[in-house]
């Protein structure tokens, strides 16, 4: 072989070695501990991550009768307890919205959530001092996508504890009703909650919603005639004093609702109601 093949043949051997050895090193230094630094030559944007929502100190999910506990929940529990004593009652409302299915065992979502509630509390506070209650509450924008808070707490003492036939909540006024009656509870509190409603309303052009309800004693049919009949009481007490009827529209959920217990005495008492809502205009 001449001098110059060999000169070549040396060139080409030299070149493919030092094309082998630097995608050998380039790998090897890509996977050793520290490797990191090389991202600098990658050319695409990191990835953007999802900012984490709003979490609340005990909060829900759509359908779904888990409690998730959070940052706040042990403040959350520790005011409470701060506030047990020997004959309080902690009243646990759960709330709950249309479309929810009703968790085995419990006659609505409101009363599961609230019962998780209460086992979260346990044993600190003792299962004879709470008391569950339920509300259907209207939906809110974006809930069944995220995280919701569905209860409300309220310790209330023997004389607080005692049935009122009158109740005003922030979106509701609830007004009760004797066993098998269409007749209102005889209460100056009713009256004067009904005189300044409908001095409201005749000034402001509001109109109301008056929804009856009943406990689960008797049937499907009497129960929703019954409860038809209250909302109406209520309905021609508001007429009475002078607001026009276009501004009341009537409706019944007979026993379908219920807000308390239905296996005492007290409790279906809660649950015999009429529901006053004022729609904005």
């Amino acid at each position: 072989m001449s001098a110059p093949i060999k000169v070549i043949g040396v060139l080409v051997l030299w070149a493919l070695y030092t094309i082998f050895a630097y995608e050998t090193c380039l790998k090897q230094c890509c996977t050793e501990e520290g490797a990191g630094d090389t991202t600098s030559l990658v050319d695409d944007e990191p990835e953007e991550t999802t900012p984490v929502a709003n979490r609340y100190a005990i909060d829900f999910q759509w359908n779904n009768a888990q409690a998730f506990t959070n940052d706040g929940f042990d403040d959350t529990k520790q005011n409470l307890l701060a506030q047990l004593d020997e004959n309080n009652i902690l009243e646990i409302t759960g709330f709950y919205f249309e479309g929810e299915e009703a968790p085995e065992g419990f006659d609505n979502m409101g009363f599961a959530r609230a019962a998780q509630i209460r086992d979260l509390l346990a044993p600190d506070v003792p299962a004879e001092q709470i008391k569950l209650r339920a509300r259907l509450v209207d939906d809110r924008e974006g809930m069944k996508e995220g995280y919701f808070e569905a209860a409300n707490f309220e310790w209330k003492t023997p004389e607080t504890e005692a049935e009122e036939t009158v109740e005003e909540l922030d979106d509701r006024v609830i007004i009760r009703f004797p066993f098998n009656s269409t007749v209102k509870e005889a209460d100056a509190a009713i009256d004067d909650y009904l005189d300044r409603l409908a001095n409201r309303i005749k000034t402001s052009g509001e109109k109301v919603t008056i929804t009856g309800h009943t406990d689960n004693v008797g049937g499907d049919d009497a129960n929703l005639a019954l409860g038809l009949r209250r909302a109406k009481e209520i309905r021609d007490i508001l007429i009475a004093k002078g607001v026009n009827r276009n501004q009341i529209t009537t409706d019944s959920k007979g026993k379908t609702q219920p807000v308390d217990t239905n296996d005492t005495e007290a409790g279906r008492h809660n649950n015999r109601r009429a529901e006053v809502r004022l729609i904005k205009n």
